[in-house]
């Protein structure tokens, strides 16, 4: 148990704190991690997930349970998160979105997929492949949407053009790398397709830049962020480190999931906030320091509650 606890954490831990360190000595700025974040987002992890898919056989993909159990625990705790920062709070929809996309939003791609990939192996990335999907089809363009609802139209009169923004963010999240390629890896599995060797050599090299660049990108990201702690980041922590990963469990039994893939979408929820919640509340002007102390902490409490479920787990 210990052993995989440490093969787990420890490089993660290590990693993260190494990036961290090279913010702290100089030898990196706080704004290199972006180019550090475009190869990891652009390049590394899609194709990542897409040998994932296709190395992962049909039947396995073809859960849909699994699919309905992350849905339910990702969208459950948006729905949840929302409703806490509009009618608690009483923020208004647009600072309340930010609060329900920073409680949601796991950090699959920096913090998850090296996680996952550590104790469940090449299978691990089969719920960051599913979760990704969720997020970038339903919980991105709903974040979109929502943050703009209260937006008077260019005309300045009446509201924005829902169904035009809608469309809008479906269609940047469907021509992302990060959405496309998996699903093509998906097709190709599920067509049976074997690609030559060379190619998933090839493939695997940028793929395994994934885990440890992420990771370091995470660290350097972290350095100069404030800790604070507030009503607002103890709410969010408690919905994002506990709630969702109960919420998980609770997807789990309805819908029938059981075994290694009920313990990947539980520790998928436990996940911390992604660093990508913080860049849309800068973007929206909104709710942005309350974002970053929750992301920084939520990361250093994620690092015990994976390895609390690693241990229960295994």
């Amino acid at each position: 148990m210990l052993n995989t606890i440490l093969n787990g954490l420890l490089p993660i831990t290590f990693v993260i704190a190494l990036g961290w360190f090279s913010g702290r000595i100089g030898l990196l700025k706080h704004e290199n991690a972006d180019v550090l974040a475009t190869l990891v987002i652009r390049f590394a992890l899609p194709f990542a997930l897409f040998e994932g898919a296709v190395k992962t056989s049909p039947d396995k993909l073809h859960n849909v349970g699994f699919a309905l159990c992350l849905t339910f625990g990702l969208m459950g705790t948006y729905a949840i998160a929302l409703g806490v920062g509009r009618f608690v709070f009483r923020h208004d929809l647009r600072t309340a979105t930010m609060q329900a996309l920073v409680c949601a939003f796991p950090d699959m791609a920096y913090f998850g997929a090296p996680i996952l990939a550590a104790v469940f192996g090449p299978e691990g990335f089969l719920a960051v492949l599913v979760g990704n999907l969720i997020t970038s089809i339903f919980m991105l363009p709903l974040t979109i949407i929502l943050t703009h609802a209260e937006d008077k139209s260019d005309g300045g009169g009446g509201k924005p053009d829902i169904a035009r923004i809608f469309a809008q963010s479906v269609g940047r999240a469907v021509t992302n790398p990060i959405v496309w390629l998996p699903i093509s890896g998906m097709v190709l599995s599920f067509c049976h397709v074997t690609l030559p060797g060379p190619v998933l050599t090839s493939i695997d090299l940028i793929a395994k830049a994934a885990g440890g660049t992420s990771l370091f990108a995470l660290g350097l990201m972290l350095y100069g962020e404030r800790f604070v702690i507030n009503a607002n980041v103890l709410a969010n922590l408690g919905i994002k480190n506990f709630l969702q990963p109960a919420l998980m469990a609770i997807g789990a039994v309805l819908f029938g999931v059981a075994g290694p893939p009920a313990h990947q979408a539980i520790i998928t929820g436990a996940v911390p906030t992604a660093t990508a919640a913080a860049m849309f509340a800068l973007k929206s002007e909104t709710y942005t320091a309350n974002a970053t102390a929750t992301i920084l902490i939520s990361t250093i409490l994620g690092v015990l509650t994976e390895g609390l479920l690693i241990a229960y787990f295994f």
